[in-house]
């Protein structure tokens, strides 16, 4: 009995351990790469956003300018997505609708290079759409009018997207991965 009391307890300390991450500090953003090339550090950058799931926006349109489309929040049901840290923001693109847009900067500084990462957040808001009886509630899930069955992307919506400001968990995520690729 002692034993199994022991071995539970022993499973209880060890298995938390196994899920923590330890961070390896924060880095200041702007980061400096005083030994690496910024073409090279602008490449490392375009594969690391690629592989948060962002679709890039004319990676090759400004030098050192990289520049993402909309990501959709992960939510707890997907485990598998980077993109979303910590516990809170993962309630939070569960409970709401958010996406994020990441911007990387790479430029020239001295004999390396210098890396901006900027990552805005925003939220999905639906205002003026509070049903006023039980029928008219079956309205807010009506499909015709969403957007997935919308063909004229550009068309008017009744949606609108509340800015939440910077995502600094996220940033310091894609400097962490820079640093580490670059290592």
């Amino acid at each position: 009995m002692i034993r199994r009391i022991v071995l539970v307890l022993l499973l209880a300390a060890l298995v938390p351990a196994g899920c923590a991450t330890v961070s390896s500090g924060r880095f200041s953003n702007p980061t400096a790469f005083p030994s690496h090339d910024a073409d090279a550090v602008a490449l490392v950058a375009r594969r690391v956003l690629m592989e948060l799931r962002f679709d890039l926006v004319y990676p090759e349109a400004a030098e050192g300018r990289i520049e993402t489309e909309p990501l959709t929040g992960a939510s707890w049901f997907e485990f598998w997505r980077a993109d979303t840290i910590g516990a809170m923001q993962i309630a939070e693109s569960s409970l709401h609708t958010t996406r994020r847009r990441a911007l990387v900067s790479v430029t020239r500084k001295d004999a390396g290079s210098e890396v901006l990462v900027k990552v805005t957040k925003q939220r999905r808001s639906s205002p003026n759409t509070n049903p006023d009886n039980i029928s008219r509630s079956y309205d807010l899930y009506d499909t015709e009018d969403s957007e997935l069955a919308r063909q004229n992307e550009l068309a008017e919506t009744m949606y609108e997207w509340v800015d939440m400001g910077r995502d600094e968990l996220l940033e310091q995520s894609i400097l962490e991965r820079i640093h580490a690729v670059l290592k």
